[in-house]
């Protein structure tokens, strides 16, 4: 994740390899790439996904097919072209494309 979503290369425990920034520390990720290693890692919670970009959204269907995972989205994310299953609590409705899915959000995401 870090590597795909923040082009950074982790080098040990306290140094990752940032070409933006240079050599960063852990704390120094990007809010998605945080908020992706939480969803990743403690299931108990809802994580507000607000700070992931589009560039998140893979990683977020691809957790969602090893365990439920449920966020709080303040945009409409694009989730791309190919087929997903996501569910949309504030409706109770399951969408399985963009197409689908953007005209719910929109009536939500405000």
């Amino acid at each position: 994740m870090i590597q795909d979503v923040d082009r950074s290369t982790v080098v040990s425990e306290h140094v990752i390899d940032s070409p933006v920034l240079g050599g960063i520390t852990p704390r120094e990720l990007s809010g998605g790439v945080k908020t992706l290693i939480l969803i990743n890692n403690v299931s108990d919670r809802i994580f507000n996904a607000s700070a992931c970009g589009d560039n998140c959204a893979k990683w977020l269907l691809e957790m969602g097919k090893h365990k439920d995972v449920t966020i709080n989205l303040r945009h409409i994310m694009d989730f791309g072209s190919e087929p997903f299953e996501i569910h949309i609590q504030n409706t109770d409705q399951i969408v399985h494309s963009m197409e689908e899915l953007v005209p719910i959000a929109g009536m939500i995401v405000r």
